[in-house]
This record gives C-alpha cells, sequence and structure tokens, in this order.
C-alpha cells in the first residue's frame, strides 16, 4: 500500500477558484472598480485632506471665474465698498471719542458723517465756484505759457520746440477713438451721468453708516466662527490695519490741507494767479504721492510763477517750497502723522504705481496705508528667524575715507546731530520702528488683546510666543509708550525703594542677631562670673 501526500489548497482548488484569487494571471487587463473606491485603511486610498483639498480648488476656480466674467458688472459696487470701508476706518477714531463721552455709537457715526459732508459743502460752496473759475482760465491759459517756454528754450539752447497748432494734432492723433466716442456718450448722456454718481455717493454713505455703526458687532459675527487664538490674531491684525487707515488719512488730509493752505497765502502774496488750483494741486500731490509728489507738487506753481511774473517769482517761489517742505518733515509731519508705519519710500513708490495703474485714481490714492497694512500684516504672520553670519550681510568697512566723507561727517556731528538731538521726542514723533521689551509687551497686551482671559498669562505657547518674536519692531503709539515711560520710571522707583528697604530690613536683622549674640554671650558671662549659680568648667 503506497502512501499519497495530501494535496496542498493550491492544487486542491478547482481551476475556476484558482482564477477569482489570482485575477492578476488572466485578468490582468481588466478595470478593478475596487481600486476607484478603496476601502478604509487600503493602501490604495488617498489621504484623508486630499477630499477637502479639491473641494477648496473647485471653490476658488467657480468664485475666480465668476469674479472674471461679472467683474465689469459689479466693479463699481465693488469700488464703492472700498471707499465705504476706508472712510468708516478713517471716521472710526472721532465716533470712540463721542461714544466714550457717552453716545451712542449710532449716533456717533450719523453725527461724525453728518459733520463731515458739511466740511465738505462748506467748502465747496466757499470755493467752488473760484475753484472752476480759475480752473479753466488757467486751462485757457496753456498756449501763452507753452509758447513762453518754447521761446525761453529757443534763446537758451538754439532748439525750436513745434508749434502749439502742431503739437494739439499730434496729440489728437495718439488719442483712441474709442475714448473720443465713450467721452461724447457721457457728455451727451449728462443726466445719466449724475443719476450714477447721486446713486454711487448714497451708496457710499449707506455702507460706511452701517459698517460703522456696527463696527464692534460686526467684528463679533466674524469672532463667532474663530478659535480664541485665532480671534486674538484677527483683532490685532484689525487694529493694525485700521490704526495704519485712519491715521494716514487722516494726517495726510490734514498735511495737505496745511500746505495747500499755505501755498496759497504765499501765491496770493506774490501775485500769482489761479492761486487756488495751483495750491491745491500742490497739497494733495506732494502729501499722497511718495519720494518725488513733493517736487511733481511744486513744480506747476513755479511754472506758473515764472510764466506770469518772471524768474525772481519762480525763484522765490521755489524757495518758499524748500523750506516749507523742512519745517514740515521736521515739525509738523511728525507730531501729526506719529502713529503711521514707516514704508520703505521705493516700496512706497511703487505700491502707488501698480495700484494706480490696476485701480486707476482709487488705487493711488490709498496705496500706502493698504501697503502699510499689508506689512503689518505680512509682520504678523510670518516667523522671523536669525541671521547668519556672512560679509554679504553688511557693507565693507571703509579702508580709508576721503576728503568729502570727513567734511560731510563734521558737518553732520556738529550740526545736523545737536538740531536733531534738540527736537523733542514729541515732535520727532513715535512712528520708528521701537524694540518691545517687557513693558512695552505689556501694554502691547493690553492695547491689541484686550478682553482675553490669557492676556496677562506668563506660560505662553510656543505659537505665541513666536507671534511676539515677529512683532520685536512693531511701531507703537505715543500714547503707549508714554504710559510705558511713566510704569517704567514707577517701576524704577519702586525697585529702588524696595531694595532700600530690603537693605535697611537686611542691616535691621543684622544688628538684631549682633545684639541677641552679644546679650547671650554676657548672659553666659554673668552666669559664669557668678559664685552662686554653681557653674563648673
Amino acid at each position: 500500500m503506497t502512501y499519497q501526500e495530501p494535496q496542498s489548497q493550491s492544487q486542491s482548488q478547482s481551476p475556476r477558484e484558482h482564477e477569482m484569487h489570482n485575477p492578476s494571471e488572466h485578468g490582468g487587463n481588466k478595470l478593478d472598480l475596487a481600486s476607484l473606491f478603496p476601502a478604509k485603511g487600503d493602501d490604495r486610498r488617498p489621504p484623508d485632506w486630499l477630499g477637502r483639498a479639491l473641494i477648496y480648488v473647485a471653490i476658488v476656480a467657480f468664485v475666480s471665474i465668476f469674479l472674471w466674467f461679472a467683474w465689469g458688472s459689479i466693479s463699481f459696487i465693488v469700488f464703492d465698498v472700498i471707499i465705504s470701508i476706508f472712510i468708516a476706518l478713517a471716521m472710526e477714531p472721532l465716533v470712540i471719542k463721542l461714544v466714550r463721552h457717552g453716545w451712542r455709537r449710532g449716533v456717533a457715526s450719523g453725527f461724525t458723517l453728518t459733520g463731515l459732508l458739511a466740511i465738505i459743502g462748506l467748502l465747496l460752496g466757499l470755493f467752488g465756484n473760484l475753484f472752476a473759475q480759475q480752473a479753466v482760465s488757467m486751462a485757457l491759459g496753456l498756449p501763452d505759457l507753452y509758447n513762453q517756454f518754447a521761446g525761453f528754450v529757443l534763446h537758451s539752447t538754439g532748439f525750436r520746440m513745434p508749434n502749439i497748432e502742431q503739437l494739439g494734432m499730434e496729440i489728437l492723433k495718439h488719442v483712441q477713438t474709442s475714448w473720443v466716442v465713450d467721452f461724447a456718450g457721457q457728455a451727451l448722456n449728462t443726466t445719466w451721468g449724475v443719476l450714477t454718481f447721486l446713486l454711487d455717493l448714497l451708496t457710499i454713505l449707506m455702507v460706511t453708516y452701517y459698517i460703522s455703526a456696527a463696527g464692534p458687532k460686526m467684528r463679533r459675527s466674524m469672532c463667532r466662527w474663530m478659535n480664541p487664538q485665532s480671534q486674538r490674531r484677527f483683532l490685532f491684525i484689525w487694529s493694525v490695519v485700521q490704526e495704519q487707515i485712519s491715521s494716514f488719512l487722516f494726517s495726510r488730509i490734514i498735511l495737505a490741507a496745511i500746505n495747500a493752505a499755505g501755498t496759497a497765502i504765499f501765491l496770493v502774496i506774490m501775485g500769482v494767479p489761479y492761486w487756488l488750483p495751483l495750491s491745491l494741486f500742490c497739497g494733495i500731490v506732494s502729501q499722497f504721492v511718495p519720494t518725488v509728489g513733493t517736487y511733481l507738487g511744486g513744480a506747476l506753481p513755479i511754472l506758473f510763477a515764472w510764466g506770469s511774473k518772471g524768474f525772481g517769482a519762480a525763484l522765490a517761489t521755489l524757495i518758499f517750497i524748500t523750506i516749507y517742505q523742512q519745517i514740515e518733515n521736521m515739525v509738523i509731519s511728525p507730531k501729526i502723522s506719529e502713529k503711521t508705519m514707516d514704508l520703505n519710500p521705493a516700496v512706497a513708490f511703487l505700491s502707488v504705481l501698480i495700484l494706480g495703474a490696476v485701480f486707476g485714481a482709487l488705487g493711488a490714492f490709498l496705496a500706502l496705508p493698504v501697503t502699510a497694512s499689508l506689512q503689518a500684516i505680512f509682520k504678523v504672520c510670518t516667523k522671523q528667524y536669525h541671521l547668519v553670519s556672512s560679509p554679504l550681510m553688511d557693507d565693507p568697512k571703509p579702508e580709508h575715507k576721503s576728503i568729502m566723507v570727513k567734511c560731510f561727517e563734521s558737518i553732520r556731528r556738529n550740526f545736523m546731530k545737536p538740531v536733531s538731538d534738540s527736537v523733542q521726542r514729541v515732535m520727532k514723533g513715535t512712528s520708528s520702528r521701537v524694540s518691545m521689551n517687557e513693558d512695552i509687551l505689556y501694554w502691547y497686551k493690553q492695547a491689541y488683546v484686550a478682553d482675553s482671559e490669557d492676556a496677562n498669562d506668563d506660560n505662553a505657547t510656543s505659537s505665541d510666543s513666536d507671534q511676539l518674536d515677529a512683532l520685536e519692531t512693531m511701531p507703537i503709539s505715543r500714547e503707549i509708550l508714554d504710559q510705558v515711560n511713566k510704569d517704567v520710571a514707577l517701576n524704577s522707583r519702586k525697585r529702588v525703594n524696595h531694595k532700600k528697604r530690603a537693605g535697611s530690613q537686611q542691616r535691621t536683622s543684622g544688628q538684631q542677631r549682633a545684639s541677641s549674640e552679644k546679650n547671650t554671650k554676657n548672659v553666659k558671662n554673668n552666669v559664669k562670673n557668678n559664685p552662686r549659680s554653681g557653674w563648673k568648667q
């Protein structure tokens, strides 16, 4: 009888069962539907975040396509809302002051907005007609001014500039026909233009009032969708943006008004015509165009002074604008715009050009506060690291100094630095970046993390510490710094008094210990010397 080994499981299976268990051998090209929707735990299953990411991408794509095709229809509404937000943020300091005096927020917002409209209406009533007349006269006088300038160039250099008639024909050749047609259509449809302007004005007023009146309620509604840490960060970003925009607009409007008033008075004294449009142009351009705004704003008054009163009047206008600009930079501007953030001049100038090219005059007008706010938000939301040691991080040390450099350093050390040091800190302002020590950090938390349970918690999380590290050079307002100075002085006095009291207490305790030890020794000596004590050595 022979022994037969039992068949293995694979050998005992039928061919059909073997095909079912090993589909790759016979059906490798067939579609496996299970791989499209693998079960949880399968290696072929994609990560859980992929579905949410695809949904987010679809939402962003849909919104982008919708805005791309609908932008032409909703652009004016978007611009109206942006203008309303900026006006509401600019009104916020005045509204807060009225609320602190017991006013209801809705009434305070309405009163502030009404006062703003009243001031604008008063200015238009006083100077609107005069401005229109002088602007028309100035436009009509441009050919004569051009002829005078062409004659001066011909007499000085021998170069003959084209006549005003030829120049006008060249300009008309480069003007687009569509622009002319659009302009003619708008001129013919004046009624529709007036109605559109009134509709935009009404929209701006209503949205501005509702944003200003519902400020805290709107912030509470937004914060309800965030966790506490995100709420604190959102409120701080809101505070920075609001402070930057309101302080910038408020300060620039005041500086433009002062500049325009001073320029107008000087032009009236000099007898230069068209003083009102020239002074307004100088004030507005010099304040809202960075870096080169002063030169662009002052060029037009100098040119008209030269054309109407001669070279002496133009030179006097140039001297006045230069002196006034220095007074404004050293005294007026630091006092008024002390809460605004410093921007790199190149960044500020490029931001005006870019936003002006994209959004027109509105973008150029709001470019600086928007850029300052974006800089603050970027500084808050990004982490900063320590720099590595490299020669590229600094300029090389000079081997020797030229005579010109030595002269300039001597002038700066003996003249400019004493003048700068003699100006009070209040007049210098506090817009420069200030390093934040513990006391300033405390007031930073009190200013921007109010109503937070862990605002004064020493055991901060790593994310909070990273956020505070990223804010080491944020601009601090003068009120906070003044209070910090008071508290620092008070704390230093307290520490000195505490050290004095501790030293006196230590001296007193030392004297008491010494006296007690001396008394103990005296008692022992008395016991030793007393024959009745029975003391035995």
